[in-house]
């Protein structure tokens, strides 16, 4: 007697659903643009495009590709009276980091837009997003440590959600809350989540002091890059970078 399929799990499904959404997204943007557009794009943007070779990790071919895809996503809303000139909105990019960057932590992706851009509105610019995707991409391990925590100029940092550059105990917990769950119930799961506290301070907090700065944190991540998104997910991960540089670059050193 022939074995009846699986049918598929509830995982398997949200991945499908997920791969899905994916590939039509990609397709979705290469048919908001032919050839001719393209060059005069290209030409009318000549200047930004070599500013941003030069404040980037992206040569021109790479800036101009990803500035590219900027418009392809602002053409969208055009469709709308709301807009009326190309630009990306906030939720756009949102989406974009999503489904191009695997990045999926709701909890922390609010406080990753703060850090990214802090102009009033809800649109980013074509600087804003080079930026931001040069920082996430190519970024050195000092600029991305800046970017997680550190409070210059008083900008906002993703980790350091009080801006005063100190990680105390409840900041950690807030941050953790969610990293846990327990099959128990919430208590117990609140519980690993101190422990975890206890790990995370044992290891991160240089001068004993009960606290995470800044400084503490840079020290320590600078000799174990492992623990650079130790208070959850902030950027891309290596085949999530890897996988979307390959459709705008030919660099061959690219690695995961």
């Amino acid at each position: 007697m022939a074995n009846k399929p699986e049918k598929p799990t509830e995982n398997t499904m949200e991945e499908k659903e997920e791969k899905e959404k994916k590939e039509s997204f990609g397709l979705h943007l290469d048919l908001l643009m032919d050839s001719m557009e393209e060059t005069r794009f290209k030409k009318k943007y000549s200047e930004l495009i070599e500013k941003l070779v030069h404040e980037t990790h992206f040569n021109d071919v790479e800036v101009e590709s990803l500035l590219i895809i900027y418009y392809k996503l602002a053409k969208e809303n055009m469709k709308t009276e709301k807009y009326k000139e190309k630009s990306v909105t906030k939720e756009q990019f949102r989406d974009f980091l999503h489904c191009a960057l695997d990045m999926t932590d709701d909890t922390l992706m609010d406080r990753i837009f703060v850090s990214l851009d802090r102009m009033p509105g809800s649109t980013i610019t074509m600087e804003t997003y080079a930026h931001a995707l040069s920082l996430m991409l190519r970024g050195t391990l000092e600029e991305k440590i800046n970017f997680c925590f550190r409070v210059n100029n008083a900008q906002i940092r993703v980790y350091d959600t009080m801006g005063d550059g100190l990680l105390g105990r409840d900041a950690m917990f807030y941050l953790l809350r969610n990293s846990l769950v327990s099959l128990s119930g919430e208590d117990d799961a609140e519980e690993s989540v101190k422990d975890m506290i206890e790990v995370i301070t044992k290891k991160l907090d240089v001068d004993r002091d009960g606290k995470i700065s800044f400084q503490d944190y840079k020290q320590t991540v600078l000799k174990q890059p492992a623990l650079l998104e130790v208070f959850g997910q902030c950027l891309p991960s290596r085949g999530a970078v890897y996988t979307f540089s390959t459709t705008f670059s030919s660099n061959p050193n690219l690695k995961m």
